[in-house]
């Protein structure tokens, strides 16, 4: 068996690279980085535009939808009077809420309406929740109540039943269930 040596084995010293080749080298290692990393910037740009794209677009539909409840379209919308139907048959908001004329005499420290933002002018036909006393324009609260039977300031329940005493109470679902029923009934479509 031959004997080890070290002189076997000897291994040539790595080629050193000359100056320009060091040159292209990190030259092209430098474009690499570049590259990299300009890609992963318009990944997360690209990204982050579109989770803003659809939170504008979903503020956008929020926004219609508010418009479309709160001001009226068509003449059908232009009624004043919201039908609910319960268990006593056809009934109007006009009969549930009190329909009164605005005057600042008559209500003072009331001179905007909370759902339309618009100050109420004299004569103006508004309603007043009897529960809680909060003012607004007749417009206004029958599309409100037509959608949730609350005071659109204090969230108190409106209570649709013009044949119970104002003392009595019911439950909340009775009154959901009446509101529903006369939307669906209707074919009110949202």
């Amino acid at each position: 068996m031959p004997a080890f040596t070290g002189e076997n084995h000897r291994h040539a010293p790595p080629p050193y690279l000359s100056r320009s080749q060091r040159k292209l080298l990190l030259f092209f290692l430098k474009c690499v980085i570049m590259v990299v990393v300009i890609s992963l910037f318009l990944f997360f740009l690209g990204f982050a535009a579109i989770v803003l794209l659809h939170f504008l677009f979903m503020s956008n539909t929020f926004h219609r939808r508010c418009t479309r409840l709160f001001h009226p379209t068509t003449a059908a919308d232009d009624d004043a009077t919201v039908s609910t139907r319960g268990a006593e048959g056809s009934l109007h908001s006009q009969a549930l809420l009190p329909d009164v004329k605005y005057s600042a005499a008559a209500f003072p420290g009331k001179s905007d309406c909370a759902i339309c933002l618009d100050s109420f002018q004299e004569g103006d036909g508004c309603r007043n929740i009897p529960v809680c006393n909060h003012l607004f324009h007749a417009k206004c609260v029958d599309r409100w109540i037509r959608k949730k039977p609350t005071c659109p300031v204090c969230r108190t329940r409106v209570d649709l039943d013009p044949t119970r005493s104002p003392g009595s109470r019911t439950s909340g679902d009775d009154q959901w269930k009446r509101l529903w029923a006369a939307n669906f009934e209707e074919g009110t479509s949202y």
